[in-house]
């Protein structure tokens, strides 16, 4: 299955410059391969700038941008680290998350985990005997709606990791069997003060 670099690549190359620009969106240099797909996509949106126009064009400035931006810290070994320390603060520290946006005039949250958050704060908390009189630890819902954000909507999704398919000729339009695969649990918090946008 190509990955989104390559899909914009074959985009670009079928003539469709302004879906290619809008692949490129999801391309997150994540990974390994993240110097490599940035200076990919600096010459992809490079060659996709002088095929487009209006927002397009500006999109791709966008895309050159941050890929310069990336290749910047990744050749900086204490911008990397500093931008690692954020990021683990970020997915630890929800309401640190909020704060943040909520600084930067965002109106949705998007908060992603492996796990159930619900659940599992639910099973901690039953799990042990309590003090009396003590008062439980807010939990990561509670943490972020103290920062001015109503959880909006949750939802569960389910991607595969693994699947078997058949020796059979033409096994992959086929499909196959999950074997394994991992679950994510999205929360969408939207500010409280009604802004939208």
């Amino acid at each position: 299955m190509p990955n989104e670099l390559q899909k914009a690549q074959a985009q670009h190359q079928a003539g469709e410059y302004k879906r290619a620009v809008e692949t490129l969106w999801r391309v997150t240099f994540v990974g390994e391969d993240g110097e490599s797909e940035a200076r990919q996509v600096i010459a992809l949106a490079a060659q996709l700038k002088d095929v487009t126009q209006g927002a397009a064009r500006r999109d791709c400035e966008e895309h050159i941008a941050r890929a310069q931006h990336f290749l910047e810290l990744a050749g900086d070994p204490d911008a990397r680290a500093r931008r690692e320390e954020l990021e683990r603060r970020r997915r630890e520290e929800p309401a640190l998350l909020a704060r943040e946006a909520r600084a930067a005039g965002l109106t949705w949250l998007e908060i992603r985990r492996a796990e159930d958050i619900v659940a599992a704060e639910m099973h901690a908390a039953l799990a042990g005997d309590p003090p009396a009189g003590s008062v439980p630890r807010p939990g990561m819902i509670d943490a972020v709606e103290a920062e001015g954000w109503r959880l909006e909507h949750v939802a569960a999704m389910f991607r595969p990791t693994k699947v078997q398919t058949s020796v059979l000729r033409g096994a992959d339009l086929l499909g196959g069997d999950v074997v394994d695969g991992e679950e994510m649990y999205l929360y969408l918090f939207r500010r409280v003060d009604g802004a939208s946008g």
